[in-house]
């Protein structure tokens, strides 16, 4: 099987819970090197992957004419200037969304891919969610869709969106909805129009230019028993509805199974019983699965001084699980990153979504945001 050399710039939080186990399992993957500025993480993480070679100086990593591809999963005001220097040292890149904070940043990057004329993915990596796939397949066997509702609920405000000036939310979550609105529909968005119950809890509106009509509902003040994203859509005689990645049920289409489920996703730190559970049991697993979650984060902890609680440490290594809840279903990380690899390795053009697309997202974002702030409705 074809491989391609890939370095990873950056090992914290996403890398740790997605790109270095997706880049060591991935078909079409070899990762040679591992860049952090923080040593003592990155001795970690290269050692707990077996990665041939680390270092804190990712020039250092850009000059390796072995390395073919890099994946930059920074902080966001680093991505664009790293995604740049590394397709002018002749590399492909996979970056992590946002791209940037501003539209202009991403159209450098744009600029950037034409001039050295590299691939470029984003990601976004829903396009590759098996259930989205068969959702998209299924409405356009019906004209495409007309009408869709999007819900992405968590606990933003009082998680790692705390950390955030309020109402970017749409700038670093709501991206993903855009992206995936545009690839479903086919289409690009001619109006938006933005109405807040208050910051980062919201209702967007949109208007595509081929008629279709969508409303995001965007919370960040979800509960952890909630589950994240629901998908709804109607095409032309049919429609869909997808829960949380792991159940579609299917309306209207002849031929079509009503009910179809999938797997989760996994990580090799973590116990994998829930992909079983949800190709299995699809909707009803994962409802259980956050109920209880949520029931044990509401059950006491052992008071100071306390004989401590039966199972509590149990109980919090499961709460704290960085595999769990929003990360258990398989939203296309694994796929997304091995297509690349693949196209890379082989030269075919990637579906996975690009530059121009990230620069869709920003000018979405920064026209909800308008318009939430006008009261009116922002064109596009």
């Amino acid at each position: 099987m074809d491989k391609a050399v890939f370095g990873l710039i950056g090992v914290g939080g996403i890398a740790q819970s997605q790109h270095l186990p997706n880049l060591t399992r991935a078909p079409h993957v070899h990762l040679k090197t591992v860049c952090d500025l923080r040593g003592d993480v990155l001795a970690r993480m290269q050692a707990k992957y077996h990665v041939p070679h680390a270092t804190t100086d990712h020039r250092e990593l850009l000059a390796d004419p072995e390395v073919v591809a890099v994946v930059v999963a920074t902080r966001e005001d680093m991505q664009a200037r790293l995604t740049i220097e590394a397709l002018r040292a002749g590399k492909h890149v996979y970056v992590e969304k946002p791209l940037a904070e501003t539209a202009e940043e991403c159209q450098a990057v744009v600029d950037a891919q034409k001039e050295a004329g590299r691939f470029v993915a984003v990601g976004f990596n829903r396009r590759f969610a098996p259930a989205y796939v068969r959702a998209k397949e299924l409405a356009w066997k019906d004209s495409g869709p007309r009408n869709i509702y999007y819900r992405i609920s968590d606990t933003y405000v009082r998680g790692w969106g705390r950390n955030y000036p309020p109402g970017v939310r749409v700038i670093h979550e709501v991206c993903h909805v855009f992206d995936v609105l545009r690839w479903l529909t086919e289409s690009e968005v001619a109006s938006i129009y933005t109405v807040a119950s208050r910051p980062d809890d919201e209702i967007f509106t949109l208007k595509f230019a081929s008629g279709a009509v969508t409303t995001i509902m965007n919370s960040g003040y979800g509960t952890r028993d909630l589950p994240k994203e629901r998908l709804e859509l109607i095409s032309e005689d049919g429609g869909v509805t997808v829960e949380e990645f792991v159940e579609l049920r299917a309306f209207g289409y002849p031929g079509a199974e009503p009910v179809e489920r999938f797997a989760g996703h996994t990580h090799p730190d973590y116990e994998y019983t829930h992909k079983h559970l949800f190709e299995k049991l699809g909707a009803e697993a994962l409802f259980a699965l956050r109920r209880t979650a949520w029931e044990l984060s509401q059950a006491p902890q052992a008071a100071a001084g306390q004989p401590p609680v039966p199972d509590q440490a149990e109980r919090k290594r499961f709460l704290e699980s960085g595999q769990m809840w929003n990360y258990m279903v398989d939203k296309g990380w694994l796929g997304a990153i091995d297509h690349f690899a693949e196209c890379v390795a082989t030269g075919a053009r990637p579906r996975t979504a690009g530059p121009a697309d990230a620069l869709a997202a920003s000018l979405l974002a920064h026209a909800a945001i308008q318009s939430r702030e006008t009261g009116q409705v922002t064109q596009l």
